[in-house]
């Protein structure tokens, strides 16, 4: 039964994007810049889906939403679809939507990925903030990748669906304006993006006479959230308390630029901004208002002292570190090596994976900082499934490990 309907879903589905073309075709991937579509990205703005008979209500009218096609089949199930901002792109199907009923209820929600296939585990949440993700019980795979089955509890109060929690732009502004209430961070808006959302960078710490600079980034891409979580409680421990903090914080500055794709995070892109270009790919022709906004401050800042170090925050399938080898001249005191060595040291049980390569034209932002400033330059990935609790002790240990390692270095 279960193939026998997604046969017709996809023959449904394939009659309807022929007869409808909503998105214009995508030239062949070959044809396409490395950074960028010719496909323009369509808003989807947000809407409900009432359905009377069943009493159930499907709603996107809120930040990072994603639901574009939803259909009642009867029996309490539901067919959902979902598709990209604009194609080619890379495989990180979003979702986010809730659903309600006038009676408490279980419905069954077949979601269907059109352009790319299931990488999230569904998770739940009552009120947006605390999430759980889905348990077995109430999941299966679909007979494709591109297909999946979710049996929710559902009643009068939304139940929030998504592909992982919302961390979304209003939360990185509710962070960061906490962040600018200490007495050494100063936030300043640095550009404006292509739906004119401001980008701010939190400037932090370097009180001595010639402080040492830090860069730190993060959410080129909207669904990666974990990098988000990581990128949060690193940069805590670098504004704590700590007497380690506090020595840091004196003889280091920090440009931190914690969101670059705003407009991507808030309508839900599985990759891109709203030009549907892959910000971490274009780090070569700056074509785009965001990763020129930022690329102006990194290299003011190298005028004003040394640059030690360059981190972006990112999400992937496991925890890894993108680097450079450490015969690199980006690092001639093995700061990469020892950093990385001291955090596995720290916590034995972790395993600290390390991917290291020199790509001349490479347009990600850390090949980028590694050929314009000659500094170890470094895309820190935290899986999707990481554990959340592993996610911020590693996170604040390797903060802790690189502070202590930057203090040594600039004596």
């Amino acid at each position: 039964m279960f193939s026998r309907y997604w046969f017709r879903v996809c023959l449904t589905g394939c009659l309807l994007l022929c007869a409808c073309r909503q998105l214009p075709v995508a030239p062949p991937k070959s044809a396409l810049p490395a950074d960028a579509s010719s496909v323009k990205v369509t808003l989807t703005p947000g809407r409900q889906w009432s359905f009377k008979s069943d009493g159930v209500t499907f709603d996107t009218r809120f930040p990072r939403a994603r639901l574009n096609e939803c259909e009642a089949r009867g029996n309490g199930e539901f067919s959902l679809t979902i598709r990209p901002e604009n194609k080619p792109i890379n495989n990180s199907a979003w979702f986010a939507f809730k659903v309600s009923a006038a009676q408490a209820r279980q419905i069954v929600v077949r979601l269907q990925f059109a352009g790319g296939s299931l990488r999230y585990r569904p998770k739940i949440s009552t009120d947006g903030m605390r999430w759980v993700t889905l348990p077995a019980e109430a999941f299966e795979h679909g007979p494709e990748r591109s297909q999946c089955l979710l049996r929710l509890e559902v009643g009068p109060e939304p139940l929030w669906v998504a592909a992982q929690e919302l961390v979304s732009r209003s939360e990185l502004e509710a962070w960061s304006r906490s962040l600018e209430r200490l007495p050494f961070v100063t936030r300043t808006e640095i550009g404006r993006s292509l739906l004119n959302q401001p980008l701010y960078r939190l400037d932090i710490g370097g009180s001595s006479e010639n402080p040492g600079h830090v860069i730190i980034i993060g959410r080129q891409h909207p669904p990666e959230t974990t990098g988000s979580m990581a990128l949060m409680r690193f940069v805590e421990e670098i504004v704590g308390d700590s007497d380690l903090a506090r020595s840091f914080r004196k003889e280091f500055h920090v440009l931190l630029v914690p969101l670059l794709n705003p407009d991507g995070v808030d309508h839900g892109h599985w990759r891109h901004n709203m030009n549907g270009v892959d910000l971490n790919r274009d780090w070569i022709k700056f074509a785009q208002p965001e990763t020129r906004a930022v690329r102006d401050q990194v290299l003011a800042l190298r005028d004003k002292g040394r640059v030690f170090l360059h981190l972006d925050f990112h999400s992937t399938h496991s925890d890894v570190f993108y680097t450079q080898p450490d015969s690199a001249s980006s690092s001639p005191e093995g700061f990469t090596k020892q950093w990385l060595t001291a955090l596995q040291a720290r916590f034995p049980d972790y395993n600290v994976k390390r991917s290291s390569s020199v790509a001349p034209t490479s347009s990600t932002s850390h090949n980028w900082a590694y050929r314009t400033l000659g500094i170890p330059a470094i895309t820190y990935e935290i899986g999707d499934n990481t554990d959340r609790a592993l996610l911020q002790r590693i996170a604040a240990g390797a903060a802790q490990e690189m502070m202590k390692l930057l203090l040594e270095l600039k004596k």
